[in-house]
């Protein structure tokens, strides 16, 4: 009898949990009533052969992601709600990084000179500048139902008013130049509120001086006292050889390379007198080892953020567009090409978004503060490259020159402690950690069963950090990701030219 009753009770846990988590999965029915077009998956067919994807290819991308934005907006155009796992910010930002993570791609688009209509998979057309400056404005204003909210300290909210700031310098002849004072005057208070709130004391503090230097780019008024304070605190994680500690505790990752260094080389972009010769010596020295990083079977990913693996070849392509002579246009499509043919052929591509995981989505390596549209982060290396023009060589070029088409390699970084080796007949790069445990300490685990209870009941998620294994091993390999990758045989690029 009793273990009737245990059987039972065993029984109602698991049945309330599932009727939670559909609860929570669709607390406000968008997800529910929105389904992503399966005909627009065929937009990915130019990723899906062995030969390089062609320029077409990359717009078709551009449309995928369009596409999955015009599926999961709301009606304030401030926000998207894509299905996926939540995060521990709460819904309202959820939404929010559905457009701050999606509008600097489109506002890089715009910007290089490609086309402001595009026609969506239902005959629609989407009128991108329109999709912009909705966005902004209904995001900005207190007053709209689409009100991202007032920055507060320790805000998300600052993180993604990064990128607003970005959408905001790329489009300014198409949406700023166009809006009344009023207008302005919403945007700015807004941005600059966020400037003078509390941080995490990391690659964070990149974020107040980008905000203010686009401000006083718009002609508006932004406190350089405050954008120099953040600086000379951010300054202080360089540790040598074109790497940053993120943050005081000697913590390296990917994080140089899609959070630090693009975010300097947009400083750059709008405020070339602010520190430029630092900026560009130290992304040289980066690329020279980062450069190894790029594998023909993906990236030996490590760290937090995994799910932003596709913004990896950022770096060599604003790398080329800062010094075309120190990083060529055939390594930086390679770069590109090599990296996006990977994970779309891995299933990185879901539903008009991007998947949770390293290849698809993966609990295990997901942070509990990314929700279902923070992985729209693997688009910074879209960014960079749509911010070329169609007429730029970078578009004209075969991609050949990589480290890893070129020879075997092994070198090391002796400021973060790496040995990068590549083998050039597999493709394979691996990341030797001199700042290692046992592999018993370092064991990728699953979110507990109780877990997931917790978070089909409250809402927010109770995922595993699992921070020895994504920073303790002593080995990442790209062929043997931390991670899911559900393949159905060892991939095999295409050979260099």
């Amino acid at each position: 009898m009793q273990l009737d009753i245990r059987h039972c009770v065993r029984r109602w846990i698991v049945m309330t949990a599932v009727g939670a988590i559909s609860a929570c999965s669709f607390a406000d029915g968008s997800a529910r009533e929105k389904v992503f077009p399966s005909r627009a998956e065929s937009l990915l067919a130019g990723f899906g052969s062995t030969g390089a994807p062609s320029d077409s290819a990359y717009e078709n991308l551009f449309r995928y992601v369009l596409q999955g934005f015009e599926t999961y907006r709301d009606s304030s155009g401030s926000g998207a709600h894509y299905p996926g796992l939540p995060s521990s910010h709460g819904a309202r930002i959820d939404a929010m990084e559905g457009f701050t993570r999606v509008a600097p791609m489109v506002g890089a688009w715009l910007h290089s000179g490609r086309p402001a209509i595009l026609i969506a998979v239902d005959g629609d057309s989407v009128d991108l500048v329109a999709l912009v400056r909705r966005g902004i404005l209904a995001g900005t204003d207190p007053a709209s139902p689409g009100f991202w909210g007032e920055i507060q300290d320790m805000d998300q909210r600052l993180c993604e008013a990064a990128d607003v700031a970005l959408t905001l310098w790329l489009t300014r002849d198409r949406v700023w130049d166009f809006m009344t004072l009023e207008e302005r005057a919403i945007v700015v208070s807004w941005l600059r509120d966020g400037m003078t709130r509390g941080i995490a004391d990391n690659n964070w503090h990149l974020f107040p001086v980008f905000i203010g230097a686009v401000i006083r780019g718009l002609g508006e008024s932004a406190d350089t006292t405050v954008m120099q304070s953040h600086y000379a605190r951010f300054k202080s994680f360089y540790r040598g050889e074109g790497w940053f500690s993120d943050g005081p505790k000697n913590t390296y990752d990917f994080y140089n390379a899609w959070g630090i260094h693009y975010q300097l080389y947009w400083i750059a972009e709008v405020a070339p007198d602010w520190d430029g010769a630092f900026i560009a010596d130290t992304r040289a020295q980066f690329l020279k080892s980062y450069r190894h990083l790029i594998a023909r079977d993906g990236i030996p990913i490590m760290g937090r953020s995994i799910c932003y693996r596709m913004a990896a070849p950022a770096p060599l392509v604003f790398g080329h567009a800062a010094d075309p002579s120190a990083m060529p246009a055939a390594e930086a499509r390679r770069a590109l090409d090599l990296t996006w043919s990977f994970f779309v052929r891995q299933g990185a591509m879901q539903r008009g978004n991007v998947a949770q995981g390293y290849c698809s989505t993966d609990e295990r390596v997901l942070d509990n503060y990314s929700g279902p549209a923070s992985c729209l982060w693997s688009l910074r290396s879209l960014v960079v490259a749509f911010y070329l023009p169609r007429s730029a060589p970078f578009w004209h070029v075969r991609g050949a020159g990589l480290p890893i088409d070129e020879a075997d390699f092994r070198l090391t970084v002796k400021s973060i402690g790496w040995t990068i080796v590549g083998d050039h007949e597999s493709g394979n790069v691996l990341i030797v950690n001199h700042d290692s445990l046992a592999k018993s300490e370092t064991v990728l685990s699953s979110e507990p069963f109780i877990d997931r209870i917790k978070t089909a009941i409250r809402g927010t998620p109770h995922r595993p950090h699992n921070e020895l294994a994504k920073y303790r091993r002593g080995q990442y390999s790209s062929s043997q990701p931390l991670g899911t990758c559900a393949r159905s045989g060892p991939f095999q690029a295409d050979a260099p030219p």
